[in-house]
């Protein structure tokens, strides 16, 4: 499920369910910005013609759905429509001096996600590592998401690995 994180690796708790429905136009943007030019993801013809019942989205595009479809008449009780437990608080888990960079990502998918399903997303951060780095010192941070439906089956699991380089 989950690529190896380092030994040194400690997880802060899951943060609170946010609820995502996958809406075309967000697709179709995505799909454009990725320069992905398949028709499957703004044809519903064409998604039918590849035997899929529904548009499917592009590979990567769960990692910003949370930004386009987290409307809240969807979110459990007490549910902010973020992920970032700082968020519902008015701050930032990423509002610190320096320089941010996104280091890698990987997806398991359990099934194809399609416009029209609703998710379930669940959000945990690692505890930052230091590193050594050539440019100096560095703190690196393993991001995990899990999006399910919303009976707890498994969609999809995203990990992202984030660098950050104090005073950037």
């Amino acid at each position: 499920m989950w690529n190896d994180t380092p030994d040194d690796v400690e997880w802060n708790d899951w943060g609170p369910p946010v609820r995502v429905r996958v809406d075309p136009a967000p697709v179709a943007v995505f799909a454009r910005a990725v320069k992905d030019t398949s028709p499957l993801y703004r044809s519903e013809n064409a998604a039918r013609a590849a035997g899929f019942d529904r548009l499917p989205v592009p590979p990567t595009f769960t990692f910003v759905m949370s930004d386009s479809g987290a409307y809240p008449d969807l979110q459990p009780e007490g549910g902010t429509g973020s992920m970032y437990p700082a968020a519902a608080e008015g701050g930032s888990a990423l509002a610190r001096d320096g320089l941010f960079l996104h280091g890698e990502q990987h997806f398991t998918f359990h099934r194809q996600v399609r416009v029209g399903d609703v998710l379930q997303g669940r959000l945990r951060t690692s505890k930052p590592v230091p590193r050594t780095a050539r440019r100096g010192p560095m703190e690196v941070t393993w991001f995990q998401t899990r999006w399910t439906d919303l009976d707890g089956t498994p969609v999809v699991d995203e990990q992202i690995v984030s660098l950050f380089f104090p005073n950037g």
